[in-house]
């Protein structure tokens, strides 16, 4: 039998996911500190394991979010919980690897990067998007997602979705 393996990102502990059945629980020492506030510590202690993502998976997640425009919509948290997913899934090939989040940029690079997706609570179809940066004043688009104002007239940059997928 397959066991499943859930790794959690906040939302899954502000919607009160349900930590039922044989599945083993992971998430980041980031994401924790994001929910410290909400979550009770038992919980934390018995079903769930906080790891720290490679490197290297940090640096494939930041590669693919640049790739679907969603770079600076993700937060160190939200890279790091993308990255523990990939080490997970590189290091256990016969279980299930699910990512438990409702935030669409950490989806939208999860799809990107072929990891399983289960949401806590959306409401309505999910699609995969990719962005484009471009500025409202003269019309010039952007690939880098580090400028935030328009070169040529000085216009704040705004970014629209490029493919529905």
């Amino acid at each position: 039998m397959i066991e499943s393996i859930y790794i959690l990102d906040s939302t899954a502990f502000y919607s009160g996911f349900p930590f039922q059945g044989n599945g083993r629980y992971y998430t980041t020492y980031l994401v924790l500190d994001e929910t410290k506030h909400h979550i009770a510590a038992p919980l934390i202690h018995t079903r769930v394991q906080v790891v720290e993502p490679s490197r290297e998976s940090v640096q494939r997640v930041k590669i693919a979010a640049r790739r679907t425009g969603d770079i600076s919509s993700l937060s160190e948290a939200d890279t790091s919980i993308l990255a523990t997913a990939l080490d997970i899934a590189s290091s256990r090939m016969n279980e299930q690897i699910i990512l438990v989040t409702d935030d669409f940029a950490v989806r939208n690079v999860g799809e990107a990067l072929g990891i399983n997706l289960s949401e806590t609570s959306i409401r309505g179809e999910w699609k995969k998007i990719t962005w484009t940066t471009y500025c409202k004043g003269c019309g010039k688009k952007f690939t880098d997602p580090k400028i935030t104002m328009c070169d040529v007239c000085g216009t704040k940059l705004s970014r629209r979705p490029v493919t529905d997928r």
